[in-house]
């Protein structure tokens, strides 16, 4: 297969609603959050982009170069399934820009936050939460205020939800929706109240949580639309974990065409399906796209699968379009991406943006097996998702929360 990065936009990682704005560091001559167009790559062969790194490498680079170039670097390794090789690039940089951190954080941060992305697909989840706490407290020391340092912090919270005591969790993110509102962010507000509904109705503490829906929906903001949408969808999704069957086809009849216009937004997916134990340990390890080491106990595997969503939101023609080999494993993903909901289109000819491409990982955690003094590969499997659509046509709505 031919070394070439096929995407027109950066990590996917990296997208958050803070990179569509600029917030202003506290110290005016700082560069900020990195744009777009600083990453944009297509079409670039595998070795010249590793040249830019080597270049930094060298001591031949700005702090904001050298992000650039490992991002990059990084981004074309993690789509050909190389995914120890962007994690050495990615842990590599972040060695070197450490001692200028403070003269670029914005492109540092976004260099955390890309290395936390590629541990969570590897495995290792304390490497993930390191580096999404590093990311937080770095723009928290330069810019406590920005979009970027409040969705950082939204995301480890998010995390550490997952390993964590819930109570713990739940209120800090209800002091982060305070936070944002006295800095005068109220859509980070509103996302952090949306994350913290599904956390509370998680834990049963289901009425709080659609007291809180309910006030994101009746929020006023002129540019709150999508967030009210988004509360919307997560108030319908809880429904349905309540037993209400027919809540999708309920909001999908009564969306305004402003709405659908937002789209195309996922309004419902069935349950990630198990990984099946008996896929954990492949026969040949030398059949993997992915590098196996003997020390592990699973291997990664990995898959992009691509779908088309129809002008009425359903899901057409999924493919599994490339990945590891043998990959029965993921049959599952492709009945569950076949049978989602998206928001209908309003003009059913408009099909911008509604052919999405996402990558599935096979991981697990890294755990220290009993009699053994090293970290390995060697917890439950579980998926991890990322979406590799190249021109996705809105950012995300709706947090990336628990639930």
């Amino acid at each position: 297969m031919a070394h070439r990065l096929l995407a027109a936009t950066a990590l996917a990682w990296l997208s958050t609603a803070g990179l569509a704005q600029t917030p202003a560091p506290l110290n005016p001559a700082a560069p900020g959050p990195l744009q777009r167009d600083e990453i944009v790559v297509v079409g670039v062969k595998l070795k010249d982009l590793k040249a830019e790194v080597e270049r930094c490498e060298a001591g031949g680079c700005s702090v904001r170069e050298d992000v650039v170039a490992t991002v990059r670097y990084a981004e074309a390794e993690f789509r050909e399934g190389n995914y120890h090789d962007a994690r050495t690039a990615l842990g590599k940089a972040v060695s070197r820009t450490k001692s200028r951190a403070d003269s670029d954080p914005f492109a540092v941060a976004e260099l955390h936050t890309a290395r936390a992305t590629v541990a969570w697909h590897f495995g290792d989840q304390r490497e993930a939460l390191r580096a999404t706490a590093a990311t937080s407290r770095l723009l928290d020391r330069h810019a406590p205020d920005s979009v970027n340092a409040l969705m950082a912090r939204m995301r480890l919270i998010q995390a550490q939800f997952q390993l964590d005591g819930p109570s713990t969790n739940i209120a800090q993110i209800k002091w982060l929706a305070e936070r944002a509102k006295a800095a005068d962010q109220p859509l980070v507000a509103m996302r952090a109240d949306i994350s913290r509904a599904t956390m509370l109705h998680r834990i049963n503490r289901r009425e709080e949580a659609r007291a809180l829906l309910a006030s994101i929906k009746a929020n006023d903001h002129p540019r709150g639309a999508g967030l009210r949408l988004a509360a919307e969808i997560t108030e319908m999704r809880l429904a349905l974990r309540d037993g209400d069957t027919e809540a999708v086809d309920r909001l999908i009849a009564r969306l305004s065409d402003e709405q659908k216009s937002i789209g195309p937004l996922l309004v419902w997916s069935p349950e990630m399906p198990a990984p099946d134990g008996s896929t954990s340990a492949p026969d040949n390890a030398r059949l993997l796209q992915v590098q196996g080491y003997s020390s592990d106990l699973m291997h990664l595997r990995w898959v992009d699968i691509g779908y088309q969503i129809g002008p009425d939101g359903r899901v057409e023609d999924v493919q599994i379009l490339r990945g590891s080999p043998r990959a029965i494993w993921a049959r599952p993903l492709v009945e569950v991406i076949a049978q989602r909901r998206y928001t209908p289109a309003v003009d059913t000819d408009d099909l911008a943006g509604r052919y999405r491409v996402e990558r599935y990982t096979l991981t697990a955690d890294f755990i220290t097996p009993t009699g053994s003094l090293i970290r390995r590969r060697a917890g439950t499997p579980r998926f991890e998702r990322i979406d590799l659509t190249a021109a996705p046509p809105q950012p995300a709505l709706a947090p990336a929360g628990p639930g």
